[in-house]
């Protein structure tokens, strides 16, 4: 039979085999909440990301428009010169 001596040298190195496995446990969970943070971070940078994307073509819409308004105003403004280029000959 096993001596008091080796029983509680059994025990011993159960209870540190549980410590160590705790610690594991832990080191794991400590883990996975840093993935679960940076991936909630790489959410929100993509939405970021999607929102400036939709912006930048909202702006590169308001660009045509605008460049096409002011090709509209400088034929515009060509055609009155020309009118009042000729209305002197007139």
């Amino acid at each position: 039979m096993a001596s008091m001596a080796e029983l509680e040298a059994r025990v011993a190195a159960l209870e540190a085999e549980h410590a160590d496995y705790r610690a594991v446990l832990a080191a794991v969970n400590a883990l996975g909440e840093n993935q679960r943070e940076q991936a909630a971070q790489l959410r929100a940078l993509a939405q970021q990301q999607a929102e400036t994307t939709a912006q930048l073509r909202s702006l590169a819409q308001q660009q045509g428009d605008t460049n096409t308004r002011v090709r509209s105003i400088e034929d515009n403004l060509a055609e009155v010169k020309d009118l009042l280029v000729r209305a002197p000959d007139r």
